[in-house]
């Protein structure tokens, strides 16, 4: 009777292990489909994709490892299921801002305005949210189509749809963060003061601070410099020489002047071969490119702009504070001040 207690019992350990390893090892298979198809999204590929990378993934374990076959001919990464898992992932970060929602106790949005490829602009609207406890959660809350006009009252509506979607109370709103465009901060008609007014006829009471975008700022503090010249010069030279219709790629730069920096960068290392094409083919502002004074110029707008992007870099990225944004900032003036005592030392 004894030995057939021990026989039973080791045959249910057996069976128990069994069935534990093929739960683990479908948790593994589930999890992998989950896992590519988050980079599907995140990467804005179709969901076709996924029995492409299946492929690609056997046909590395067959060179590699051709006894783990099986395990990965067992994950499910066809469009229906990846399109499936896509939508899993977003109603449970949706379900998972609503439980945020409901217990913080002030937050701030920020909104950016931008076209996408076909034409039609999308408004992004993030937010920040701060619990009783201090405990901060910070996400991309909607991206909103505005198809027609795109004036600060268009804006405004969308906002307050996208609240009222996500159950949020404009009571604890504290602060919004724009750009600088008219339609977003418009002393009359600004999507930003819309939004203050709509909460004051509301009856909430709080403070909201409206707040220009702190790395926009950096970047037109960088179009003061006294080197507008030189750029010019650098933009003209290398789109005019490639027959290439540069009004949009300037009005581009006009916004994002500090992208110019790792191009000036790669200006400065080709300057002598840029001067020997220049004089060759006869060409304009080859004279600029031999005068040592423009060339110092040019050497210092580098410069400036390769600091400026390192503290541009710096501003950017999730759950980045006001007092880390600060001390960052401040950091920087503190080196443009050695800067300029070693300057004036001609250190």
């Amino acid at each position: 009777m004894k030995d057939a207690i021990v026989k039973l019992s080791g045959n249910l350990q057996i069976t128990t292990l069994h069935f534990r390893k093929q739960i683990t090892e479908a948790d593994k298979v589930m999890r992998a489909s989950f896992e590519v198809s988050h980079l599907l999204a995140r990467r804005m590929k179709p969901f076709a994709d996924g029995d492409f990378m299946k492929e690609c993934l056997v046909a590395v374990v067959d060179s590699v490892c051709p006894e783990q076959r099986f395990a990965f001919e067992s994950v499910n990464l066809l469009s229906r299921t990846v399109r499936r898992r896509i939508e899993m992932m977003s109603d449970n970060l949706h379900d998972s801002l609503k439980t945020c929602s409901l217990a913080l106790v002030a937050f701030s949005l920020v909104l950016d305005e931008s076209t996408d490829t076909k034409d039609t602009t999308q408004l992004a609207v993030f937010i920040r949210e701060v619990t009783a406890d201090l405990q901060v959660c910070e996400e991309f809350l909607q991206l909103v189509p505005l198809r027609g006009t795109t004036i600060g009252q268009d804006i405004f509506d969308a906002v307050v749809q996208c609240m009222e979607q996500h159950s949020l109370d404009l009571s604890l709103l504290v602060c919004v963060m724009t750009d600088g465009v008219r339609a977003m901060i418009g002393e009359k008609k600004g999507a930003s003061l819309l939004l203050v007014r709509h909460c004051e006829a509301a009856g909430h009471t709080q403070h909201i601070q409206k707040v220009h975008c702190t790395i926009h700022q950096e970047a037109l503090c960088a179009k003061s410099a006294n080197l507008v010249d030189v750029m010019s010069v650098v933009v003209k030279v290398l789109v005019d020489k490639v027959n290439v219709h540069s009004n949009d790629l300037l009005y581009f730069c006009e916004v994002r002047w500090l992208s110019r920096g790792a191009m000036l960068s790669r200006v400065c290392e080709l300057q002598q071969e840029i001067a020997t094409f220049l004089r060759q083919k006869n060409l304009p502002h080859a004279d600029h490119f031999s005068d040592p004074r423009w060339l110092a110029r040019l050497a210092l707008l580098t410069d400036i702009t390769t600091h400026l992007n390192a503290l541009n870099v710096k501003l950017h990225g999730k759950d980045i504070l006001v007092t880390d944004i600060h001390a960052h900032i401040t950091a920087f003036e503190v080196k443009l001040r050695l800067w300029e005592a070693q300057l004036a030392i001609g250190a």
